[in-house]
C-alpha cells in the first residue's frame, strides 16, 4: 500500500485518532467477504455440474468449498495504516500487520473481500470509480460535506489521482516487491496463475494459488463497489463516528442500511441476492472477455440507475428544482426526479423498473406532517439493493470466470506400451500467451463397470506427459486429471485398444458451402450437346437449385430442424459393411484392407467403391483422400478415448466446394 508521505505528518499525527471515518463501500468485514462468497456460489452453481457447465469448464471440477487448503499471507490485524506507514510517522497507534495462514480456495477470495480495504485509511481514498468522467480521472475528487472530515481532505491527505478500477486491476507485468504498489492486483493474481500452472514443486504451486485467489478475492472487491452508487457517483461519505453527525461523518443511507440489515438479519442481505439481473446488462456481460470492460459496465449501469442521498437532482413532483449536494456544478444526467415516478400513498419516487430512489416523507409525517428534501430512508435502500446485488454477482461470476485459464488434458496416444498425453491452454483476451503446464498428472484407470483399479503419478513438463511401459486391458480405461488450487481438470475416457474404436459415432456437425464452386459443379452436369437456348434455360434452372440448396443448408444450421448431426460406423474388417444416413449429410464409413474415410457431399450417394482413397489410419487417427469423379475429400480425425472429433474439406475440379467439422462421442460398440 501507498506509504505515509502521502499525508502531510504532523497534522496526521494530531488527528491520526480520528481518522476513523473512512469512505469504505460495503462494510469490508462481513459485507464484502460475503458479496465475494455470493460470486463464487454463483459461478459453482453454473460451472460444477459436468455437461452442463459452460463448455470451457465441462472437465472441470472447483473444490473451493473444501478439500484442499492453501498456505499463504493474510491480514491477521486490521489497521488505519501499514506498519511501514506508521514507522514513518512516529508513532505505533493503528497499523495493520499480515501474517501466515491456511484457507480453503474459498475462503481466500473470500479473505480478499476484506483485506482489499486494509489498511483503511489508503484504501478508503483508492475505491471510486466515476464511468461518466474520461479515463485517468475516475477518482475521487469529492470533498466531505462533514467539517473535520471535509478538512482532513483538504489539508491532510493526498489524493492519489486513482480510480477503483485501476487500483484493482494492476499494471500487466507488475510484480514488483515496491511498498507503494498493490501486491494483490487482478494482473499479479493472473501471473501468480501462471507462475503455479508452471511449477512442479506442490509447496510453492499452492502457495502461487493462495496469492491468485486472494487477489482474485480483492478484484471482486472491486465489482461490488461499481454495484454500490456512492462509488460510482463521486460521492465522498466517510462513516460517522459516535452517531450520524456532520463534523466527523457524512455517511451514505445505503451503505450504512445495508451494514446494518447484514448485521442484525444476514438471511435477508443474502435474498437481495436472489432476484434476476437487468437483462440487458446481462446480455453485455456475457459477450465480454476483459475484466476492467466488465467493470465499467456495471458501473455505468449503477450511476445512471441509482442514486445517492447527496447527488438527488432534477425537478420533483411540484416542479421544484433541486441540486446536487455533492458537487452540484457537475450533475449527473441520470436519473432525474423528473424521469422517476411519484407514487403518493407511499411518497416514493421510483426508476428503472419500479425501483425506490429517494422519498419526501418522513416516517412519522402522519402524526407531524412534514413534506421534505427528497432522501433515501432504508426502504430505498432495500429496493436498491434487490436490484444491485443480483447485478453484482452476474458480472462477479463472470470475472470468476475469466480468471480461470481454460486448460483441457488430452491422453493422446498409446503405442508398444509408449503413453503420450497433451496438456493444452487455450489463449483468451485476459491470458494472451500460451501456459505450458508443468506438476503432477495423476493417471486413474478404470474397469468397465467405472471402479477405479489404481492410480499412477506422472510428471508433466512444458504441457507434454510420457509413461514408458504403460498397458490397458482391452475393457479398461483411463483418464488422466491436473490439480491446482482447488481446481481439478480431467480428460475424456481413453480405451487404447484398436478393437475399442470400431463403432457407432454421433455428435454435431457444421458444413460451410461455395456457391460459386456449387454452381460450377451443376453447370458442368449440364448436356453439352444442348442448343444455346436449352442451355440457357438448364443454367437458370441450376441457378434456382443451387439458391434452394443453400437456402435449406443455412435454414437447418439456423435451427429449422435443430443442430446438424452426423451419425457414422467405423467397421472392423472381419465385420459386414452398412452405410448410414444422418440427418442431413451422409457418411461411409469403413477400415479394413482398404480403409475408407468419405464424406458425402450434402445428400449424394455413389458407391465408395468407385472413389480413389489414400491415406494412413492408426490408433490415434486417421488422415484421408478420397478422389471420386471431379471431386476431392480431405479428411482428418482424431481419437480421444470414447471421441471423434474432426474436420473435412471438399474441392470440384480443383476449387474448394464445401469444408465441415464435427465432434461425436461413441454411442455403441461393435468389438463383441
Amino acid at each position: 500500500m501507498k506509504t505515509i508521505n502521502e499525508f502531510r505528518l504532523p497534522l496526521l499525527v494530531l488527528f491520526g485518532s480520528m481518522i476513523i471515518v473512512l469512505f469504505t463501500s460495503y462494510g469490508n468485514k462481513k459485507a464484502h467477504p460475503d458479496l465475494n462468497e455470493l460470486m463464487v456460489a454463483a459461478f459453482l452453481k453454473q460451472n460444477n455440474k459436468g455437461d452442463f457447465s459452460q463448455p470451457e469448464f465441462k472437465k472441470y471440477t472447483f473444490y473451493f468449498l473444501q478439500g484442499a487448503t492453501l498456505k499463504g499471507t493474510a491480514i491477521t490485524r486490521d489497521g488505519f495504516f501499514s506498519a511501514n506507514d506508521v514507522a514513518a510517522a512516529g508513532f505505533g497507534y493503528g497499523y495493520s500487520e499480515e501474517g501466515p495462514a491456511e484457507m480453503t480456495p474459498k475462503f481466500w477470495i473470500s479473505h480478499g473481500g476484506y483485506s482489499a480495504d486494509v489498511p483503511e485509511v489508503p484504501a478508503s481514498l483508492r475505491h471510486f470509480y466515476d464511468p461518466t468522467k474520461d479515463e485517468g480521472n475516475r477518482y475521487l475528487t469529492d470533498i466531505a460535506d462533514a467539517k473535520i472530515m471535509g478538512s482532513l481532505q483538504k489539508y491532510v491527505l493526498t489524493n492519489p489521482h486513482t480510480d477503483g478500477v485501476q487500483w484493482a486491476l494492476g499494471t500487466p507485468g507488475d510484480l514488483s516487491a515496491d511498498v507503494q504498489s498493490h501486491q494483490y492486483t487482478w494482473e499479479r493474481g493472473k501471473a501468480w496463475m501462471q507462475l503455479a500452472l508452471k511449477e512442479t514443486d506442490k509447496d510453492k504451486k499452492d502457495e502461487y494459488m493462495a496469492k491468485a485467489w486472494r487477489s482474485l478475492g480483492e478484484t471482486l472487491h472491486m465489482i461490488a463497489d461499481n454495484g454500490c452508487p456512492p462509488h460510482v457517483r463521486n460521492d465522498a461519505h466517510p462513516s460517522p463516528v459516535w452517531g450520524n453527525n456532520t463534523w466527523f461523518g457524512d455517511p451514505d443511507p445505503y451503505e450504512e442500511f445495508i451494514d446494518i440489515i447484514r448485521s442484525e438479519d444476514p438471511q435477508i442481505f443474502v435474498n437481495f441476492a436472489k432476484g434476476s439481473p437487468n437483462s440487458d446488462l446481462k446480455n453485455s456481460i456475457e459477450k465480454m472477455n476483459k475484466a476492467v470492460d466488465i467493470a465499467h459496465a456495471l458501473a455505468a449501469f449503477t450511476n445512471t440507475n441509482f442514486v445517492t442521498n447527496e447527488t438527488i437532482s432534477g425537478k420533483d413532483k411540484n416542479g421544484v428544482s433541486w441540486r446536487q449536494r455533492t458537487h452540484p456544478g457537475d450533475e449527473y444526467k441520470s436519473p432525474l426526479l423528473e424521469n422517476m415516478k411519484y407514487n403518493a400513498d407511499n411518497y416514493m419516487y421510483s426508476f428503472a423498473a419500479g425501483i425506490n430512489q429517494c422519498t419526501d416523507h418522513y416516517y412519522f409525517a402522519d402524526l407531524i406532517p412534514k413534506i421534505c428534501d427528497p432522501f433515501v430512508d432504508i426502504e430505498c435502500v432495500k429496493s436498491q439493493a434487490k436490484a444491485l446485488f443480483p447485478n453484482i454477482i452476474e458480472a462477479g461470476k463472470k470475472v470468476i470466470g475469466l480468471y480461470i485459464p481454460k486448460l483441457s488434458i488430452e491422453i493422446k496416444s498409446l503405442d508398444k506400451g509408449l503413453l503420450k498425453g497433451e496438456i493444452k491452454h487455450k489463449t483468451d483476451d485476459e491470458y494472451t500467451k500460451e501456459i505450458k503446464y508443468s506438476g503432477e498428472v495423476l493417471l486413474i484407470i478404470k474397469d468397465k463397470s467405472n471402479r477405479e483399479k489404481k492410480k499412477i503419478s506422472l510428471q508433466a513438463k512444458d504441457g507434454i506427459f510420457e509413461e514408458d511401459g504403460f498397458k490397458l486391458a482391452k475393457e479398461d480405461k483411463a483418464i488422466a486429471k491436473i490439480e491446482f488450487g482447488g481446481v481439478t481438470v480431467e480428460s475424456p475416457e481413453f480405451m487404447g485398444v484398436n478393437d475399442n474404436i470400431f463403432g457407432t459415432y454421433k455428435g454435431k456437425y457444421n458444413v460451410e458451402v461455395s456457391e460459386s464452386t456449387l454452381l460450377k459443379m451443376h453447370m458442368s452436369r449440364l448436356n453439352p450437346n444442348l442448343n444455346a437456348e436449352a442451355r440457357a434455360a438448364g443454367e437458370y434452372d441450376v441457378r434456382a437449385t443451387v439458391k434452394n440448396e443453400l437456402e435449406g443448408i443455412q435454414w437447418l444450421k439456423n435451427g429449422g430442424k435443430g443442430e446438424l448431426s452426423i451419425l457414422f460406423t467405423i467397421y472392423d474388417a472381419k465385420k459386414p459393411a452398412e452405410s448410414f444416413a444422418p440427418t442431413t449429410n451422409r457418411y461411409f464409413v469403413r477400415s479394413g484392407g482398404n480403409t475408407v474415410y468419405l464424406p458425402y457431399f450434402l445428400s449424394q450417394t455413389t458407391d465408395p467403391a468407385m472413389g480413389k482413397c489414400t491415406g494412413s489410419y492408426t490408433n490415434s487417427g486417421f488422415d484421408v483422400q478420397v478422389e471420386s469423379e471431379n471431386l476431392t475429400y480431405q479428411i482428418k480425425a482424431t481419437f480421444s478415448g470414447t471421441y471423434l472429433n474432426g474436420s473435412w474439406t471438399c474441392s470440384y475440379s480443383g476449387s474448394q466446394l464445401a469444408s465441415g467439422s464435427f465432434t461425436t462421442v461413441k454411442i455403441n460398440d461393435y468389438s463383441n
